[in-house]
Order: C-alpha cells, then sequence, then structure tokens
C-alpha cells in the first residue's frame, strides 16, 4: 500500500464537493464511520528486459529469492495476527507461491525466452488471471486477483522494496480500488473502521479477511476513487452495501445512532451463539454452515456452527492440470471432519460446470447455455473415473467422523439411480483392495430443480436427507439467470411457485422420515426465518456470519406463530403480496434483525432512509 498522492486533490473542486452516496456490495457486515485514507492505485512498472544467456540462472535465482521474501513477508504479518481463518488464508497465500503453474512457468520464460525474472512474473501472473477472470463463478474471478496482488508483491521484492506500507491512522476508512488479504491483514492492526473497494466481491478473500476480522467492509464500489479524497468524512453501510461520502450533520448524527444501536444488538446476539437454536416450545432448528473453504471453518465453529451442511469440494478442482487423486480427496475430508467433530460434514461431490468452469473437463466451455448443460451430477457420471476417484476417498474418510456425502443437481429417480450405483462401485472397489471405509454412509441430494422437487416423494425413498438448494431452484423455476443484471428484478425467493415447491419437498420428507434441510442464501436472510421453519424445514445451512442473528430470531420464537405465518404466505396471490405479509409480522417482531440481513430492501423503514433516496 502506499498513501502516495493523498494530497493531491485537496484544493480545488474537491474543496466545495457536495454529499454524495455510491452503491456497492456489502461484503462484511457492520457500519463504519470515519474519516477517509485513500490509497494510491498506480500500477508497478513492470520492468521488461532481455537477458543474455550468461544471466539465466542469476535470474531464476532472483526470482527464487523474490519468491522466498515475499512468502517470510506474509509470514511475518501472519504472526502478527491472532488465531483464525485470517491466518489461515495468509497460508493459503504462500502455497500459492509454490504452485507449479507459477513457478515452472516463470523460469521456463526466463530459460526459455531470455526475459527479465521480472517480465517473466508479469506475464506467467497475466495468463493465470486472464483465464481465472474469465469464469462466470465470482470464486473463481476473485483467485485472479490473489495471483495479481501476489505476483506485485514478488516483483517489489525483486525491485529492492522491503514491503514496509503506509499505515493509515487509527479510526480510518480505507479507500482503495482493491486490497490484497495481507494489506488487509495490515489495516486490522491499524484499526481501522471500514473497508470500501472499486473491485473485489464477496468471495474475494480480502472479503473473507475483512469478515473474519470483523471490519465493516463495501466492495465494488465503481469508480469510488474518483469521487473521495483523504479526510473526507465517510460512511460505510455495511448492510445494504452503500457509502455515503461527506454526509450532512444531521445524517452523520443519524448514523452514528445507528451504529450505537448495530454494535449493542450484536453483543447481545454473539452472547448467544455457543447455544443451539431452539424455539420456545422446545422445537430444535439445526443451524449449519456452507464452507468452501478450509479457511471458512474456523469462523464455522466460533458463529456456532453444529457442523457443516455443505461443504463445496469442487474448489480442489480448480487451476490444475489433472484432479485431485483419491489419498487428495481422503486427506482434505479426514481432516476437515476432524477439525468439525463431534458434528456432522455434508461434503456435496463436485458441482462443477456452469458457473465453475475447469480446464480438466474442456468440453463444458463450448457450451451454449451451461447452466443448462454438462454440469455438476452430469458432468460426474460422464466423468465417471473422476466421480469414482472422490467418492472412494469420502468413503474411506468416513470411518473417521460423521461423514455425509451430497448429489447436487438431480432431476428424478432414474439419474438418482445411477448415482447411487457409482457409490456402490466405489465402495466394491475398496472393498476389492481390502481398503477401510465406512459401510454406511448417509446418501442424500441437492433439490434444486423443479422436476426434483414435484417428485420429492419418489427421490425420498432412496435417500437419507434432502437440500434444498435455493439459488438454482428460483434460477430454474422462474428461468431467470442469477448472474444476469438484466433480469435480477425477477429474482424473487417469495415468489409463490418457490414458496410451494419448498412445501412440497418438506413435506415429502417428512412422510417418509428423511430430514430436510435448506442451503441457499434465503437460509442465511432473517427475513425468510418463520417463512422456512414454517413451512417444515428443520435444518438450515448459511455462511458462517450468518448463524448468530439467525439463531436469535429462533430462540425468541415458537413453531406455532412460524407455522401461521407460513400457512398465510402461501395463500399470497403473487411476490408482492407474499413480500408484504412477510415484512408486516417480521418488522413488528425483530426490526433490529432485518437492520443485520441480507436485502434489506423491505427493512428500509427501520433505519434512516437510504442515502440515495435523500439524494434524489
Amino acid at each position: 500500500m502506499s498513501d502516495a498522492g493523498n494530497e493531491a486533490g485537496r484544493s480545488g473542486i474537491y474543496a466545495i464537493a457536495p454529499r454524495l452516496a455510491l452503491e456497492g456490495t456489502a461484503a462484511s457486515p457492520g457500519v463504519g464511520i470515519g474519516r477517509a485514507y485513500v490509497i494510491d492505485p498506480r500500477r508497478f512498472h513492470v520492468p521488461r528486459r532481455e537477458i543474455e544467456p550468461g544471466e539465466v540462472e542469476l535470474e531464476v535465482g532472483r526470482f527464487i529469492e523474490g519468491l522466498g521474501k515475499t512468502h517470510d513477508h506474509l509470514e511475518a504479518i501472519k504472526n502478527r495476527l491472532p488465531h483464525g481463518e485470517h491466518r489461515q488464508i495468509l497460508e493459503a497465500q504462500q502455497m500459492m507461491l509454490q504452485d507449479p503453474d507459477l513457478t515452472t512457468r516463470v523460469e521456463e520464460l526466463i530459460r526459455g525466452e531470455g526475459i527479465s525474472a521480472e517480465w517473466a512474473v508479469d506475464r506467467v501472473a497475466t495468463e493465470i488471471r486472464e483465464t481465472l477472470e474469465r469464469a462466470d463463478d465470482e470464486y473463481f474471478r476473485e483467485r485472479g486477483s490473489d495471483i495479481a496482488f501476489l505476483a506485485e508483491r514478488v516483483l517489489r521484492h525483486l525491485g529492492g522494496d522491503d514491503g514496509s506500507e503506509a499505515q493509515p491512522p487509527p479510526g480510518s476508512v480505507v479507500i482503495a480500488y482493491d486490497l490484497s488479504p495481507a494489506d488487509t491483514a495490515e489495516l486490522a492492526r491499524a484499526q481501522v473502521v471500514g473497508i470500501v473497494t472499486g473491485g473485489g466481491g464477496q468471495t474475494s478473500h480480502s472479503a473473507i479477511m475483512a469478515r473474519s476480522l470483523e471490519i465493516p467492509a463495501v466492495v465494488g464500489v465503481e469508480d469510488v476513487l474518483g469521487h473521495v479524497q483523504t479526510d473526507d468524512m465517510v460512511i460505510v453501510d455495511a448492510i445494504e452495501g452503500v457509502v455515503v461520502i461527506r454526509p450532512e450533520p444531521a445524517e452523520l448524527e443519524r448514523w452514528q445512532n445507528v451504529r450505537a444501536r448495530y454494535d449493542v444488538f450484536e453483543d447481545r446476539v454473539q452472547r448467544e451463539h455457543g447455544l443451539p437454536a431452539i424455539a420456545r416450545d422446545g422445537t430444535h432448528i439445526v443451524l449449519r454452515a456452507n464452507v468452501a473453504l478450509e479457511a471458512e471453518i474456523a469462523s464455522a465453529r466460533f458463529h456456532g456452527s453444529e457442523g457443516v451442511g455443505l461443504y463445496r469440494t469442487e474448489y480442489a478442482f480448480m487451476d490444475r492440470d489433472t484432479p485431485p487423486t483419491e489419498d487428495e480427496h481422503y486427506r482434505n475430508a479426514k481432516h476437515v471432519l476432524h477439525r468439525c467433530a463431534p458434528h456432522p460434514v455434508v461434503f456435496r461431490t463436485f458441482d462443477l460446470g456452469s458457473d465453475k468452469p475447469t480446464r480438466l473437463f474442456r468440453y463444458t466451455e463450448r457450451e451454449q447455455n451451461p447452466a443448462m448443460g454438462l454440469r455438476a451430477l452430469r458432468l460426474a457420471l460422464r466423468e465417471r473415473d473422476v466421480f469414482l476417484c472422490q467418492l472412494r476417498g469420502l468413503l474411506r474418510a468416513a470411518v473417521h467422523g460423521p461423514l455425509r456425502i451430497m448429489v447436487p443437481l438431480v432431476s428424478g429417480v432414474s439419474e438418482l439411480r445411477a448415482a447411487l450405483g457409482a457409490i456402490d462401485e466405489a465402495r466394491m472397489q475398496l472393498a476389492e483392495r481390502r481398503v477401510a471405509h465406512a459401510p454406511d454412509v448417509s446418501i442424500g441430494i441437492m433439490v434444486e430443480m423443479p422436476s426434483a422437487a414435484l417428485v420429492a416423494d419418489a427421490l425420498a425413498k432412496h435417500v437419507d436427507f434432502m437440500s434444498i438448494g435455493t439459488n438454482d431452484l428460483i434460477q430454474y423455476t422462474l428461468a431467470i439467470d442469477r448472474t444476469n443484471d438484466e433480469v435480477g428484478y425477477l429474482y424473487r425467493p417469495l415468489h409463490p411457485a418457490i414458496l410451494r415447491l419448498v412445501h412440497k419437498v418438506s413435506a415429502a420428507g417428512k412422510a417418509a422420515g428423511v430430514a430436510v434441510s435448506l442451503c441457499g442464501e434465503m437460509a442465511a436472510d432473517p427475513r425468510y426465518t418463520w417463512v422456512l421453519v414454517g413451512l417444515g424445514v428443520r435444518e438450515l445451512s448459511m455462511h458462517p456470519s450468518a448463524i448468530p442473528v439467525i439463531k436469535n430470531i429462533i430462540r425468541a420464537s415458537t413453531l406455532s406463530e412460524m407455522e401461521a405465518l407460513a400457512r398465510d404466505v402461501l395463500d399470497a396471490e403473487d411476490e408482492d403480496d407474499a413480500e408484504r405479509r412477510v415484512l408486516e409480522v417480521m418488522q413488528s417482531r425483530f426490526p433490529e434483525h432485518l437492520l443485520h440481513g441480507g436485502g434489506s430492501r423491505f427493512a428500509a423503514e427501520t433505519r434512516p432512509r437510504r442515502p440515495l433516496e435523500d439524494a434524489g
């Protein structure tokens, strides 16, 4: 980081610049109020120099030395932090420095093309980043940012930079185009009260770091660096995803009150984080975590999760030329089970294709409509050897704890039978090799297509549990691409069709004695807690930081009042009517909870008017 340029712009238009509000994405919840500290976004200059044959080994040595210094610098930052997922993210960054896709390719360019270490690092980082950024899935795109940050650190060490960074004063709101995980960790030590970036997303490592370190953060704020200068007063509304620059005095006072209420509420719900989500009439609703990175397990445990309801195994396949081996699957699953003990972990078999592309299966890149194409279970059945390899690893790991296997994107019974056949085959292969494995593992499915929801009664006869994936269920039922901003307004979780499908699956599970969970974004939204439980869902899985608020709602409620709201909403004619009915009840009972939830469009009356509305 650099504070170069902070003095620029202190006169002229900025001196009389009016109040301004900008929208972004809330990446780490909270409210931050403080003076802006702008980080210069200047791109690091990369010297492009050709080298003589006799300099090749020297350049390779310089590159290796630069990697070592970068590793040591990250280690120094990591050691200044308390234990937790933020340290593990920095460890993951250190491991990326050893990735052959980076190190071997750089050496090949130095030796084969006779170019300097700096030029080679920049070229390889650009190649990897461009490949990842072409992905539709946000998680994959954000890994491209990780590569860019690491490359810049290596380049700075190659240029003799010792890695020291200017520190913002305590109480600052940091404004930058983007931040690396290491930058974010350093900001926590500097006691900043908020982060605003022009780039990045909710799944970026810097966003995960901010959540872990509990720094309010709004990301993806377009052209934020063009509108703010150091020392401007800034409000970071990391609940709605709004940044107010140079607020009016009355507005600033209102937001200070909001922040005080938020802090009191957070303290209260966090005191209950270790208690189970048991309603006042004794009904136990199991709350589990959705996990994509091992680093998120610490957050899940901290926030009171009763295990992992969705472990996304596909990320073990990313950025590789060969699939993970059986032993890799086994070791990873065993380690996750150990960290989550004694609670269960639901491992979803790889859900690749569509918005999670991989160069392992190139033909998935040629599809015109990948969301409807060769993805998830369909791809796994096509790549049967890869599927069996993963299943064998999971079955072996199941001897070490309560492991459950969940199959994604099942359309009906015939497809489910094919998946169960593969699981039986994996068992037989292990038995023939006399390899220890669990003989009886709970098998479940994701219900995320209308066809599966409509035949849930038939599917329930063949599985131990079902998990409703509302993200895809909404997409497929309402025929909208949830990543397409042009039709985003149609993404309505309380559409009567969605409510009826959730109710149908819950009823089918209850009739068959099969547990039904829900692991889509709806689970994390406090507006929907009563509706989902009232519809019959008894297990909810969500991102870890959402658990305390949802738990607090359940512990303050009775099953009868949740079921009453669900019955009322099922009678709604359309989504507007359903949303109105839900808001009336939830806002009257839980105004502060809705303030802390996702999508506070329905909670606007519980807080100051949105700054964009004030601005007209």
